[in-house]
């Protein structure tokens, strides 16, 4: 009786975990699907507004978005994460985290609105104003639907939320390249922004059922920022920190260089931000259910940061590689100087799983005061780094991140090891691999560019072929983690197909 009632518990166990990797995959999958759609779109328009435009606008319009961002963050308040991770949402939290919203966002606006021409003389660029005022509008409209994406966040659609994002950034680019070709110059990035918020809001609430009611409860607002306190906190910190790159360079040296580290620093977030950022958007939910269940949760995270590393530091590899060759194709001359700020850029885009996904493990553990320690202590000391690299120029800036970057993993990891027993070392072993293949692949792929065929694009394929056959001959020597894990997955779905009756698919 015993030994079936173990076996029961286990099969239990083992039903409910690979019924969580479904969920995960599912969201994953939807996730980088409104990636490659929304980001892969967003690409191909800044392409075509990066040849319409100087880098001079880029970079004026990087310093405005320092301010709306650092407002943007204010008003979220780390509400709507509180909606995911509750167990149960009322009707009454709902209303009272859309009226905050609303009320906050009108509260950052007016500030905004009377502080552009203070922001304008601290950049010592007069035009500022006007763009800070009108672009700050995204607060007010990014405020109104911060419901309706947790409450698909908390239903796992993913599907919902990659169509709106989708049709925004289409609609919102089409327009942007129609204003630029119109010689609308710098607003033409204005309209973007705006359009795309407008679009995407529209969306979310035509497709959601759900609509505020006239209440509004002091106890679910107790309630909610009492977890969301923190994460304002942080949120403003982690704002700041993102853009004080952009904020210093913007005030020490010229809009054109802001321009070029702006257009850099996007390219390199495009894949490591944004790829982590969707797979930790699956995966909160989800493992949200395993907080108290610490073998669980160690033994799920430690997969989903092989796999992050097994793909992403390869892509960030090949991107260093090849930048040259990428930034010759695309863009014109005026655009070359971004190029060694990409190359660096891309370490600290390797390494971004592995701080994202720390952090994300605090807040499945419902500890976001230690998000907020944790995130104190690496920006007092990447801010200090950035402050001692200004002499050096935006070249000593960029450097200062990657050492940042490396720093940073000794606060991010303490508490992980404390909370689930994953040190610093055991992380460093689960993807030391990844990162080795990852770097001879960018240098396979670098040194394969230099032999320049008729075509450009020849060079691209060629080079970018080198590059990715040398990382999956590394990692298979190497036995990367993440690579043993697909190629299971593989055999495991080609036995499916093969045998389904022995595996009970029907």
């Amino acid at each position: 009786m015993t030994i079936s009632r173990g076996k029961t518990v286990r099969e239990g166990s083992r039903h409910l975990m690979q019924a969580m990797n479904r969920k995960i995959g599912v969201g994953v999958l939807w996730n980088l699907a409104s990636l490659f759609l929304t980001r892969g779109a967003s690409t191909i328009f800044m392409l075509f507004l990066a040849r319409l435009l100087a880098p001079e606008a880029f970079g004026l319009v990087a310093m405005a978005t320092v301010t709306f961002e650092l407002a943007s963050a204010f008003v979220s308040s780390g509400l709507g994460a509180a909606l995911i991770r509750s167990k149960t949402v009322s009707d009454a939290d709902l209303s009272t985290v859309f009226y905050t919203n609303l009320l906050l966002s009108l509260v950052a606006y007016a500030a905004l609105f009377a502080g552009a021409s203070y922001i304008a003389a601290f950049y010592s660029q007069p035009e500022l104003t006007t763009l800070i005022q009108v672009m700050g509008l995204v607060v007010f409209i990014n405020a109104a639907k911060v419901v309706q994406t947790a409450i698909l966040s908390r239903k796992m659609d993913f599907k919902t939320q990659m169509k709106a994002n989708t049709f925004s950034v289409v609609v919102s680019g089409c327009l942007a390249v129609a204003a630029a070709w119109s010689g609308w110059g710098i607003w033409s990035l204005v309209v973007q922004m705006l359009s795309s918020a407008v679009i995407s809001a529209l969306v979310l609430w035509l497709v959601s059922q759900w609509r505020p009611a006239l209440q509004f409860s002091t106890e679910s607002f107790s309630r909610l920022f009492s977890f969301g306190r923190n994460l304002l906190v942080e949120g403003l910190l982690s704002v700041l920190y993102q853009n004080s790159y952009v904020l210093v360079i913007g005030r020490f040296f010229s809009a054109e260089l802001t321009g070029l580290y702006f257009l850099a620093n996007k390219v390199s977030n495009l894949i490591s931000q944004q790829l982590t950022g969707a797979v930790q958007g699956a995966s909160f939910p989800a493992l949200s259910t395993l907080q108290d269940d610490n073998a669980a949760l160690l033994h799920k995270y430690r997969q989903i940061l092989q796999l992050m590393m097994f793909l992403i530091a390869p892509m960030m590899g090949l991107l260093a590689g090849l930048a040259p060759v990428l930034f010759e194709l695309m863009f014109d001359e005026r655009w070359a100087g971004a190029v060694p700020y990409l190359q660096v850029l891309c370490i600290v885009g390797a390494l971004f799983p592995l701080h994202a996904l720390n952090m994300n493990l605090l807040n499945v553990k419902g500890r976001p005061d230690l998000v907020l320690k944790v995130g104190f202590v690496k920006k007092a000391v990447n801010l200090t780094l950035l402050f001692l690299a200004i002499p050096y120029g935006v070249h000593g800036i960029v450097v200062s991140q990657v050492i940042g970057s490396f720093l940073a993993l000794i606060p991010n990891t303490y508490f992980s090891a404390r909370l689930v027993g994953y040190s610093l070392a055991n992380q460093v072993k689960d993807v030391i691999k990844p990162l080795a293949a990852a770097g001879a692949a960018a240098l396979t792929s670098w040194w394969a560019a230099q032999t320049e065929f008729s075509f450009m694009m020849l060079t691209l394929i060629v080079s970018g072929i080198a590059g990715v056959f040398v990382y999956l001959a590394v990692s298979v020597v190497l036995r990367a983690e993440g690579a043993r894990m697909i190629w299971i997955k593989i055999l495991d779905r080609l036995a499916r197909k093969l045998s389904p009756k022995a595996y009970g698919d029907q």
